[in-house]
């Protein structure tokens, strides 16, 4: 037989089957998947196995196309491979297509015979073949899982069988492949990819997402990546659903029909009705524990069908730990829920009514309380709640307390104390102060005769806490000296009894006794479990920490509390905002003023309107860092605006703690002298007078103004003073600032030795701590003397070269020259139009003298002409009067 009658003894094959298929638009390259797939150079078998939607296909074509199209056989299987001779036609069609297969090798012009599959002679021949080729051609098999054919199976094995060296295989399938995948693995000669490393990264959902177009804010995409679980296909939906309805909210909800769609098509289709029909019961439960899922199906070979719905053929059933507690894709879940309260409503509280009753014998009560709501059974939501609603409480279970109390009618609260109370609590945590207490006028119009000792000492609890939310310190203070902790002794809440006590130690500046009490604390919750008491404990040890200048101790235990707060919870937090201003405050100390500004937002966000004077506060701190951090990434005018705003609402009273004082005058008098804006630091200084009486702080600003007016002795002299420690500081970091005026001061009046010593003082002093800021953003004569001591510093050479290294890296730019009074006040009068006779007439100053002052208001801002002039000054908010004095 010629060889044109050879060919024509294969089955025609169509060109799409062994054509790489093209890319989608919105491909994200994945060079971490790339990398494993290049290490198939050695490999002899590549296998990238998972579920419907994971980008198999769309992995292989980009890394086949990577490699370039004649160096890659291609070949897309169906079910029409499951007839071998089609098969074997197929694959010899797409390696006869490879620029490594010569004109003359039997693989271009090869018959199939009519069972090639057993057929040793036909195989051989093959394997022979791709032994001759001068170097291997690798042959794609996707979509595998649709040939179900033992005898096209067989010849495949065969043919791996005998190992031929100019072979690569690379397979992509829903379910293992009947290949020898455990030998390859065994010999190290396999690149297996599956699911775990197909699903996208935080990084690559983002590339993905801005590939579709601006529909989904970037702040959303951590909790799209958390609800799809990197889920290439689920991010495809999302994107989709976003472009059509203009959000993700559909999406979220489980109410796109299109994503609905797909995961029955996709997802379940493959599932037997039984399969189907558990997968649907345990999708009202978050995780079905080991005995769930026959209590919700009455199957006692629910484990069994779970096993089953695990296995890599399905993997729609993710099975951990011993007992297994078993969990349905958090998407799949969703759409299966919000689709079984949309048509079966009854059999969803049915089913709800029977995780209610199975949690509750569990003793799982805040699972058992959630299935309760959901099942509509207000009378077990009642029971369960007064049983259990303080250690839930503790336990750090809010969510589902204040859906409980939610769906109980107003009429049951005011014949029980217990709800009223844990209500208040629960206000009190979101800053809802004026709510909480009247909620605790509920509790008092019900309170009994004879009230337990629970029930007592969470009154006494909620009444401190509101002290210690809206009242003055004293008013804390006396409050917290109300709660009787030998009653408390007996019941749960003991622990948080003892460190609304230790607040009193706080006040009277008994740190030390405090802090032994709040580890004790701490480690008797721990051993509880008590979530909420272990937040409480870690924030309190966290500013104390903040107060003794151990700023990395109260970042750790910051983010130790952060850790156990709940994710993606819109609700209000007056305790993450705590944790978040700690973060904020020690980012900015470390040199991150971008971390900074990030914390910052973060608060205004959980605190929102919440009219609690703590809430208020922290809001205000929040701004006073965040225009700090501003300021030093550039936006000087803003950021030094955000801090006087911050300022003027934080007032002169008492509700304003001396250590926040002390935080907005240092950071605002500083900004404002280094930008030129002296009466803004005037101002300061005035506010600061009657609050930070007789502290180190109040010294510093009178050392640095004395700086600024050039009188370097002056300012000695004051920074003497308060090296003598007779002075206390309330922000420990402000010593550092100190030594960096005391060495400017030392520069200015020709004593290097005096400036080197403050110089060495300093990094002793900030390193232990990590207070990088006020030398990271030191002024430029102090920076060039820092550098130019390089090599000198000892012990403190490597955080030296740390503060430098940062400072280059965060390539902020240098403060611009201040504009004079003068030039301040011509420039007022520019947007006006008036001519320069008019100026000149208004200020009662020469035309040639405003000529002048123009002149300079020009070369500063590096315009040009009087409408340049005045774009660029209102770009920058120099005509913004909220800033007293106006710079560059």
């Amino acid at each position: 037989m010629n060889p044109r009658q050879e060919v024509s003894a294969r089955r025609r094959v169509p060109a799409t089957k062994v054509s790489i298929p093209v890319p989608r638009g919105d491909r994200v390259s994945r060079p971490r998947l790339f990398a494993l797939l290049d290490d198939a150079r050695d490999a002899a078998m590549v296998f990238v196995g998972a579920p419907a939607g994971f980008g198999k296909t769309t992995l292989l074509a980009g890394w086949a196309r990577q490699r370039g199209r004649g160096a890659v056989a291609w070949l897309t299987a169906d079910a029409d491979d499951n007839d071998d001779r089609r098969f074997w036609s197929a694959v010899l069609e797409a390696l006869g297509g490879c620029l490594p297969v010569p004109a003359a090798s039997p693989l271009r012009h090869l018959a199939v015979p009519p069972e090639p599959g057993t057929d040793l002679a036909f195989l051989a021949q093959v394997a022979d073949a791709l032994d001759a080729l001068a170097q291997p051609v690798l042959l794609v098999l996707d979509s595998a899982q649709e040939i179900t054919s033992p005898r096209t199976w067989h010849g495949l094995q065969t043919l791996l069988r005998h190992q031929p060296a100019g072979l690569r295989l690379a397979v992509s399938s829903r379910r293992e492949p009947p290949l020898p995948l455990v030998r390859a693995r065994l010999a190290d000669r396999l690149v297996d990819i599956g699911a775990d490393r197909l699903r996208f990264s935080a990084a690559e959902a983002t590339a993905f997402v801005e590939t579709t177009g601006p529909r989904i804010p970037a702040d959303q995409i951590s909790l799209l990546v958390a609800r799809t679980e990197g889920w290439p296909a689920g991010l495809r939906l999302a994107t989709a659903s976003a472009a059509k309805h203009g959000s993700l909210r559909d999406f979220f909800a489980g109410r796109d029909q299109a994503v609905l769609d797909y995961l029955t098509d996709e997802v379940l289709a493959p599932l037997t009705d039984a399969q189907q029909d558990l997968v649907r019961a345990m999708s009202v439960c978050d995780e079905v524990p080991a005995g769930l899922a026959a209590a919700l199906t009455g199957r006692p070979d629910a484990e069994v069908v779970l096993r089953e719905l695990g296995e890599p053929a399905l993997q729609v059933v993710r099975s951990a730990g011993t007992p297994p507690v078993h969990q349905l894709p958090s998407l799949l879940r969703t759409y299966l829920r919000a689709e079984l309260l949309r048509r079966a409503p009854d059999r969803t509280r049915t089913l709800h009514a029977a995780a209610a009753r199975w949690f509750a014998d569990s003793d799982r009560p805040a699972l058992a309380l959630l299935h309760s709501i959901r099942s509509g059974n207000t009378t077990r939501v009642g029971d369960l709640l007064h049983r259990h609603a303080v250690s839930l409480f503790l336990g750090g279970d809010h969510r589902v307390l204040r859906l409980a109390l939610a769906v109980l009618d107003d009429r049951r609260v005011p014949a029980d104390p217990l709800p009223a109370l844990v209500s208040a609590a629960l206000c009190l945590e979101t800053g809802e102060t004026s709510t909480a207490g009247l909620q605790l006028a509920r509790a008092e119009a019900a309170w009994p005769d004879r009230p337990s000792a629970e029930l007592t000492v969470l009154r006494q609890l909620a009444y401190s806490r509101l002290a210690q939310l809206d009242r003055s310190p004293a008013q804390a203070v006396r409050a917290a000296e109300q709660i009787d902790e030998s009653l408390a002794a007996g019941t749960p809440l003991a622990g948080l009894a003892t460190l609304h006590r230790a607040g009193t130690l706080v006040a009277r500046h008994g740190n030390g006794a405090a802090r032994e009490a709040v580890v004790r604390v701490l480690g008797a919750a721990e051993e509880q479990g008590q979530d909420f008491t272990i937040t409480q404990c870690l924030t309190v040890l966290g500013g104390l920490a903040g107060f003794d200048g151990d700023y990395q101790v109260m970042e750790t235990l910051a983010r130790r509390a952060e850790s156990r707060q709940p994710i993606h919870d819109p609700q209000r937090s007056l305790p993450a905002a705590q944790v978040g201003a700690m973060l904020a405050y020690g980012a900015l100390l470390r040199g991150e003023p971008a971390d900074c500004v990030d914390q910052a937002k973060r608060i205004g966000r959980l605190l929102g309107a919440a009219p609690a004077r703590a809430a208020r506060n922290l809001r205000l701190f929040a701004e006073t860092l965040h225009g700090a951090a501003e300021f030093e990434l550039g936006g000087w005018h803003a950021g030094l605006r955000r801090m006087r705003r911050a300022r003027a609402h934080l007032g002169a009273g008492r509700a304003c703690p001396p250590e926040h004082a002390a935080l907005c005058a240092v950071l605002e008098h500083r900004a404002a002298l280094r930008l030129g804006a002296a009466g803004q630091a005037r101002e300061t200084v005035r506010w600061a007078q009657p609050l930070l009486t007789g502290s180190g702080e109040l010294l510093l600003l009178r050392a640095r103004t004395q700086l600024r007016l050039g009188r370097h002795s002056a300012a000695s002299s004051v920074l003497r003073s308060l090296a003598d420690g007779e002075t206390p500081l309330l922000l420990p970091w402000v010593a550092i600032e100190a030594s960096l005026i005391g060495i400017q001061a030392a520069l200015a009046a020709g004593a290097p030795e005096r400036a080197a010593r403050l110089l060495g003082s300093a990094l002793r002093a900030a390193e232990p701590a990590g207070v990088r800021f006020p030398l990271v953003f030191a002024p430029p004569d102090v920076l060039e003397f820092l550098t130019s001591r390089l090599g000198g510093f000892g012990t403190s050479e490597r955080f030296a070269g740390e503060v430098l290294a940062l400072r280059r890296r965060l390539s902020t730019p240098a403060i611009p020259a201040p504009l004079t009074e003068r030039e301040r006040s011509v420039l007022r009068l520019l947007p006006t139009q008036r001519s320069i006779d008019e100026i000149a007439e208004d200020l009662t100053v020469s035309p040639n003298t405003v000529k002048t002052h123009v002149r300079g208001i020009y070369a500063k801002l590096h315009v040009r002409s009087r409408r340049d002039a005045v774009a660029i000054a209102l770009q920058r908010g120099l005509l913004d009067t909220d800033v007293t004095d106006f710079t560059v």
